[in-house]
């Protein structure tokens, strides 16, 4: 077995859905399409200038020859749409829930490359862009990437590698329905300016933890239901339909359900959001509770407002 046929099997084993080759060679469209975004949305440019660096595979690991990337699939689990309609289904299913079976995906990939000889570093590309490249995914007119037999209900790792492997054949463009705007048409702030193309500050799912508080009245007024996270312009794509299975059971969801309700949520109290609700988003700081209210009491109203 060759020893890039080792890596694909490695990753197999380890549960992902699929695994690809990539090159090295600097990202330009990737660059390119940063460059665009920050001039046509002055407010992004700063977040698109930091993202730049990622063009340049070689820049921080000039030893690195080949790029390797996995595909994990979450949408198996079985989340509770009391919860799903609130909070972004990528987020209930993250991987660094300590709860996940998942999580120690990509430790156990990168201690099998190395045990295969290969030097090895996490990250520090463009994990979509890359992921084309490789052949093992396709971009939506949503910006998000699409897997065969996933949608685009997945997640995607990458590590940079040593080992001289032949790239994959590159993915053609996603089969997105020929005059299909579903996505664009779900868009409430119209973060989607137009296929392909999001301006990421009016974003629902930037806006309800990462933007500067407080949230334009504008944009607020537009957020609808949504607590943490946003899955609108993925719900409703053609492509998405029937790629959810849930056949996998997520206690570290329905065992915390009732504290994850707008209600709940909007009067928390911080020994309770601590011990219940931090545990599942563990990467964000423990003293945002304020967030969470804000949120979650625009979403209670919202529900209220739909119910008279």
């Amino acid at each position: 077995m060759s020893l890039k046929d080792q890596i694909k099997s490695l990753a197999a084993t380890l549960g992902y859905h699929a695994c690809g080759i990539a090159g090295v060679q600097p990202f330009e469209d990737y660059r390119t399409s940063l460059h665009e975004l920050a001039q046509r949305f002055p407010e992004s440019a700063e977040l698109c200038r930091r993202m730049e660096r990622r063009a340049e595979p070689l820049g921080l690991n000039p030893w690195a020859r080949a790029i390797v990337i996995c595909v994990r699939r979450y949408g198996k689990y079985a989340i509770p749409e009391t919860v799903a309609s609130h909070i972004g289904r990528n987020y209930l299913c993250d991987r660094r829930i300590k709860d996940c079976p998942d999580t120690t995906m990509p430790k156990r990939m990168k201690d099998g490359l190395t045990a295969l000889g290969i030097r090895v570093r996490t990250g520090g590309v463009p994990s979509r862009e890359a992921a084309v490249r490789a052949g093992i995914v396709q971009i939506g007119k949503n910006g998000f990437a699409y897997a065969p037999g996933c949608g685009s209900w997945i997640n995607i790792e990458a590590w940079m590698v040593d080992a001289a492997l032949e790239p994959d054949i590159p993915a053609p463009p996603a089969p997105c329905p020929e005059g299909c705007h579903a996505c664009l048409d779900a868009c409430r702030t119209k973060a989607l300016a137009e296929p392909y193309v999001t301006r990421i500050h009016h974003c629902i799912a930037y806006l309800t933890y990462e933007a500067p508080e407080p949230i334009p009245p504008e944009l607020e007024a537009k957020m609808g239901p949504w607590i943490y996270g946003c899955d609108d312009c993925q719900r409703v794509c053609p492509m998405n339909q029937g790629q959810w299975s849930a056949t996998e059971p997520a206690p570290w969801i329905t065992g915390v359900v009732d504290a994850l309700t707008p209600g709940a949520l909007a009067v928390m109290d911080p020994e309770t959001y601590a011990r219940v609700v931090h545990p599942l988003f563990g990467y964000i700081p423990l003293n945002n509770l304020n967030r969470w209210h804000t949120n979650a009491k625009r979403a209670f109203g919202k529900m209220n407002e739909l119910m008279k």
